[in-house]
């Protein structure tokens, strides 16, 4: 039986998630999924263990390391990998882990210079799909579109992003049109593609300097879609046909965290400067800012009206969302992964492989502590009784075997 979060049944949620819907019902279709990292099922796997194999549906190995993070339309899932000299858009059947395709993506700088490759690769931002294909950008600044079948359906060169430690800024999908973020040291852009012909429809210069940060989608008090891109001292909302819905303070320097979404606020911080949280229902209002130890590189995640956030060093903590007030700090493992909440529960997912599971409350108590046995940059992404991980050697897929999903 599918459990919906109740998160998603108010109106604007509601409308919202019909962009990242189709009859089948939700996706987990581009990074963090369609709810800014709260997942709309309630029931993903809280154990397992990689090395028996306990809680383990399949494990499909990869020829690549990356933290490019999995995206799934219905029985897809899709991938993507690069280094020098190869980049790929990958597709698997989500039900066995069986590759399906592997793409190679040829390089559209017709000669230039390829960026510098930090460990990470030149596939950082996560893919985006949908029903009539997979859109994936690299750190070449090469954007291109498969079908489900690995069909190309076009390809565009958005020139050579100049940024430190590589491009990571992932696209998201709404009805017909792509969304990109590109800003970079040299310049800024936000625009939108249309997915079925890879035409720029529109496009937004920016002068907001080099972002690690992904775009998000969250819903106007309406439920109408809201293109959401955050950088250095700015957090702005676009709606769908390019212009500027509301753009408020955000936190300041190599800003790499996306931000964080609740019940009309948004919550932007990065390490070394502040937590802001705008509301921005209505005339935008700043409701409280904090600073201390803040996210570095995984993104915050809010649900039930508090915000959890971890950093690459091991700090783990809970605030109030609705005041700031720190509820609890705690070390746990250190995460590069965005944090994604199911149900009651908020999944830390550490770059060693480890795993602790927090249930949702203003007391700090864990769930279980899961171990993959394997290094872990990437944010999972989940699905009814499912979660898949992109390790650093395998792509794994985690519940419970038989019918019965937990």
């Amino acid at each position: 039986m599918v459990r919906i979060n109740k998160t998603f049944r108010s109106a604007a949620w509601a409308a919202f998630c019909t962009c990242a819907a189709y009859a089948g019902g939700p996706q987990w279709n581009g990074f963090r999924g369609p709810g800014c990292g709260v997942s709309p099922w309630t029931n993903a796997p809280a154990s397992w263990d990689g090395a028996s194999g306990r809680g383990v549906l399949w494990k499909t190995p990869l020829k690549m390391t990356g933290v490019s993070s999995p995206v799934l339309w219905e029985r897809r899932l899709y991938l993507t990998e690069g280094d020098q000299q190869t980049r790929s858009v990958l597709a698997f059947n989500a039900e066995d882990g069986t590759p399906l395709w592997r793409r190679l993506v040829t390089d559209g700088g017709k000669g230039k210079p390829l960026p510098p490759v930090s460990p990470y690769g030149l596939a950082m931002p996560t893919a985006a799909c949908d029903a009539n294909g997979v859109y994936a950008l690299f750190g070449t600044g090469d954007l291109i579109a498969f079908t489900p079948e690995g069909k190309l359906l076009w390809k565009i060169f958005l020139g050579r992003p100049t940024i430190g430690y590589g491009f990571s800024s992932s696209p998201c999908v709404v009805g017909n049109l792509l969304f990109v973020q590109y800003d970079h040291h040299e310049s800024g852009r936000v625009m939108a593609v249309e997915t079925a012909t890879g035409r720029i429809k529109w496009e937004v210069e920016r002068s907001r300097g080099a972002s690690w940060s992904s775009l998000m989608v969250v819903p106007d008090a309406a439920g109408n879609p809201v293109i959401v891109a955050n950088a250095n001292g700015s957090t702005t909302g676009y709606d769908l046909a390019g212009n500027v819905v509301w753009d408020v303070d955000g936190a300041t320097g190599e800003v790499a965290p996306s931000p964080a979404w609740w019940d009309g606020c948004v919550y932007a911080l990065n390490v070394g400067s502040r937590l802001y949280c705008h509301r921005v229902y209505g005339e935008p209002k700043k409701m409280w800012e904090k600073r201390g130890s803040l996210s570095d590189t995984a993104s915050p995640v809010v649900i039930g009206g508090l915000l959890f956030m971890t950093t690459g060093g091991g700090a783990h903590a809970c605030l109030d969302a609705v005041t700031g007030e720190e509820l609890w700090d705690r070390n746990g493992p250190g995460c590069y992964a965005s944090l994604v909440a199911s149900g009651d529960r908020v999944y830390a997912l550490g770059r060693e492989g480890t795993c602790v599971i927090y249930r949702v409350g203003r007391d700090c108590k864990v769930v279980a502590t899961c171990s993959l046995g394997e290094s872990v940059d990437a944010t999972p992404a989940m699905t009814d009784g499912c979660l898949y991980i992109r390790g650093g050697k395998s792509l794994w897929c985690i519940g419970v075997k038989g019918t019965d999903k937990p």
